[in-house]
């Protein structure tokens, strides 16, 4: 029984989410801010419930080039190249529609790709940087995650890296804190936060952006 009740909360959780934003079936959905699991498992989940399709551009290139570490490095050594691929790669997936396309920082690194974010809508996930270190760390192996220098050396790089982008990924069209997400909710710790709450925080988001292209669409009608 309590696996029947998990499937109908689950099945009404993705039918009101779905619903939401009917009106605004076959607009892509561009995910952008610091690249972790968080990040990233909140766009599937999404893209999941409101039956669109799911891909993460640094997943693209990973299996490319041969896993995060081999990324990392191309993007280190040749960023103009990284750019480029990721504005030929936003390019061809901005014709998609119904797409939940998570993005890496390259998405907001130049006006060119920004203006291609302008073919549909583009959601900041403002993700705390103790997650992002988190996961990097455990990419590297044990030895990292129990060594106090390669957090602090990690967190000193991840921010540099935020702090020059910022003002890039707050020109989305929405915004979303998991901080105040979880303050919202009454919650003393981003632990007691789950996915779909964020979601559910996104999609509410997505409804006003309707709303107010609704009301601009009818203040521009002729009477």
């Amino acid at each position: 029984m309590a696996a029947i009740s998990v499937l109908n909360n689950l099945n009404f959780f993705q039918r009101k989410t779905a619903e939401a934003v009917g009106d605004f079936r076959k607009t892509p959905i561009y995910i952008v801010g610091t690249d972790c699991n968080a990040k990233r498992n909140i766009a599937k989940l999404l893209a999941n419930s409101i039956i669109y399709r799911y891909l993460c551009s640094e997943d693209l290139l990973e299996d490319v080039l041969g896993g995060k570490e081999a990324l990392a490095a191309f993007r280190e050594s040749d960023e103009k190249g990284y750019l480029e691929v990721e504005t030929e790669g936003l390019k061809q997936l901005t014709s998609m529609g119904s797409l939940v396309l998570c993005c890496g920082d390259g998405a907001v690194m130049n006006s060119t790709n920004l203006g291609l974010l302008r073919h549909g809508v583009s959601i900041w996930i403002d993700v705390p940087l103790e997650l992002a270190v988190n996961d990097m760390l455990k990419s590297k192996g044990a030895q990292a995650i129990s060594d106090p220098d390669s957090f602090s050396q990690a967190m000193a790089k991840l921010r540099q890296r935020y702090d020059d982008l910022k003002e890039r990924y707050a020109v989305s069209d929405v915004t979303v804190s998991v901080q105040n997400v979880a303050s919202q909710l009454g919650y003393s710790s981003i632990d007691s936060l789950s996915l779909e709450d964020m979601v559910i925080e996104i999609v509410s988001r997505i409804e006003k952006l309707i709303q107010a292209k609704a009301m601009m669409e009818a203040a521009g009608k002729p009477e």
